[in-house]
């Protein structure tokens, strides 16, 4: 966003820089246009555009969870109607996958109806994570069911994955390494561990082992 006081511009334009230096052209689409506070930017739910303030989710009159879906799979069928979404909001224990390391104990799934049990319509899967100050134990589920991903979900059979991170600010669980992400915000920094930027960071080895129980086929 335009108005966004958290996270400067300049930012943002060194990390589109940096992806377009390792990606194809296509697939880097930067919007910085947008009216809006530091946010989750919507068309239909939450605080005026210009707000800074919980739950950071705003209504600016842009869809970007469908912009993004969108830019990601391709072409979309339209919206499910209506503001209420028809599938079923799942939760689970996310200390199957991981303990500690700045994870919450349960995360969230959103299954539509066309992916639930005895579906015939293979179903894609979508990771959605929140920002700092948006997990459950700070704004109970609006992130989870306002950010703007699960109608697109229902009418293009599509699974979100909601994982959810905790705040700590103290000894680490079961350790004594001393953590300090009071906003529980994902791992950007390094207060997981050395390997939190790749793919043997205790986070992302967490989100791709639920991944891979999603994508399990389906015990008779």
């Amino acid at each position: 966003g335009t108005l966004d006081s958290v996270v400067k511009s300049d930012v943002v334009d060194a990390a589109r820089r940096y992806y377009q230096s390792v990606l194809p052209a296509s697939n880097v689409s930067y919007v910085n246009n947008v009216a809006a506070e530091h946010a989750m930017v919507t068309d239909d739910y939450g605080s005026a555009c210009a707000t800074k303030a919980s739950p950071y989710i705003n209504d600016c009159n842009v869809d970007v969870a469908g912009n993004l879906l969108a830019h990601l799979y391709g072409t979309l069928n339209a919206r499910a109607s209506g503001t209420l979404p028809t599938g079923n909001f799942v939760q689970f224990d996310q200390s199957a996958f991981v303990s500690g390391h700045g994870m919450a104990t349960s995360g969230w799934a959103y299954v539509p109806q066309s992916c639930q049990a005895g579906a015939t319509t293979p179903c894609r899967l979508h990771v959605a994570l929140h920002g700092c100050l948006q997990n459950e134990s700070d704004i109970g589920q609006q992130y989870v069911q306002s950010a703007g991903y699960n109608r697109w979900a229902d009418s293009n059979h599509l699974i979100v994955l909601y994982p959810q991170t905790v705040p700590r600010y103290g000894l680490a669980i079961g350790s004594w390494k001393w953590m300090s992400n009071p906003f529980a915000c994902w791992d950007w920094w390094g207060y997981s561990g050395r390997a939190y930027p790749t793919r043997d960071g205790m986070q992302i080895r967490a989100v791709r082992a639920m991944i891979e129980r999603l994508a399990a086929p389906r015990q008779p």
